[in-house]
């Protein structure tokens, strides 16, 4: 059970640990964005395993639960949370209120990145109890499977080649990467975008293309699962990733992972945690179509500088990114609480 919109095929059999999945109920709102989960029997598995610390998902159903059970159990949780400000989105007066009491009794606190640390802040947490745990993917695989086909003499090319992979919604806003392409299309014609996703507003943005002449510079290549795209950030000169908003990005490490050269929008949670500018990566708003299409003639003109900021980001991700790495600061988290609960015994 998940979100109708994500089509990936995980492989439980790689997971080397025992796991239980809830038969829990979905809530699916109007906004095809929204899903809730009701984590139905989750007071039986406390009860069963008897847990020294649990790690709940951020303001779900689920920590709303052990919030309840806080009261007359002493079962301490930690909230993993992504979620970042946005105005209009979170900071209502009520989510808020919601939020800082499950913030008040949680006993520690796990962050995808910086700015999901200081959104937990802002809600009341001590900063002293929120470790940075941040969100990424099997970097190795991208990293490995990318670089054997980049090698391949079969991938030779007649064309640079841009790349966006994601879903294809009104939140993401890809039609700001089409506009671009058009801009760049009256300078040149030697290159093509490569969309990899699906979703609602693909049929908009096929029509923008159509309408604009564009088909010669775009190709819609629909939803590909994890093991199909090494292929295509082997032959990418430039990664977009375009987001009105986002709380992380996880095709931003896919790609860096993969030494792609990324242009991140300024709106990704991501952003600051992995691009430092001009060194392994470029931060811009994809509103300022001129700017942004500089940088890409710039990078198609300077492949070999475009090849080193690609190396760097790879080197970045396998460095401060990986698994491992993400899995410390879970550790950390947890020997904490359990260090703080121990105190208090």
């Amino acid at each position: 059970m998940g979100y109708d919109r994500r089509k990936w095929q995980v492989d439980m059999s790689e997971c080397a640990f025992n796991y239980e999945v809830l038969p829990s109920k979905k809530i699916q709102y109007a906004d095809n964005e929204k899903v809730s989960f009701t984590y139905t029997g989750l007071g039986d598995i406390v009860k069963q395993w008897k847990p020294s610390v649990i790690i709940t998902n951020a303001f779900s159903f689920a920590t709303m639960k052990l919030w309840l059970r806080s009261w007359y159990a002493r079962t301490p949780y930690i909230i993993w949370s992504g979620a970042v400000l946005r105005k209009g989105m979170n900071d209502t007066f009520l989510r808020r209120l919601q939020r800082k009491i499950l913030v008040r009794r949680a006993a520690g606190f796990i962050a995808y990145g910086s700015k999901s640390k200081k959104y937990l802040m802002s809600l009341g947490a001590s900063p002293d109890k929120v470790e940075v745990a941040i969100n990424t993917v099997d970097t190795d695989f991208f990293r490995t499977e990318t670089e054997v086909l980049r090698n391949n003499a079969r991938l030779k090319k007649n064309k640079k080649h841009l790349l966006y992979i994601g879903h294809l919604t009104n939140r993401k806003d890809v039609l700001k990467v089409l506009d671009v392409v058009k801009a760049m299309s009256n300078l040149r014609d030697d290159f093509l975008l490569d969309i990899v996703g699906d979703g609602d507003d693909r049929e908009r943005l096929e029509k923008y293309v159509a309408d604009n002449d564009l088909t010669k510079f775009v190709k819609f290549h629909g939803f590909k699962q994890k093991t199909e795209l090494p292929v295509f950030m082997a032959i990418a000169d430039c990664f977009l990733f375009q987001t009105d908003f986002d709380i992380w990005g996880l095709a931003l490490v896919e790609a860096m992972a993969a030494g792609v050269p990324c242009v991140s929008s300024v709106h990704a949670g991501a952003t600051p945690d992995l691009i430092q500018e001009g060194v392994n990566g470029f931060v811009m708003d994809f509103s300022d179509v001129e700017k942004v299409s500089e940088k890409l003639n710039w990078l198609f003109d300077n492949p070999e500088r475009g090849g080193e900021i690609g190396w760097i980001a790879c080197c970045f991700i396998a460095e401060n990114v990986s698994i491992r790495k993400s899995a410390k600061g879970f550790v950390s988290s947890v020997l904490k609480t359990l260090d703080c609960r121990e105190g208090i015994s």
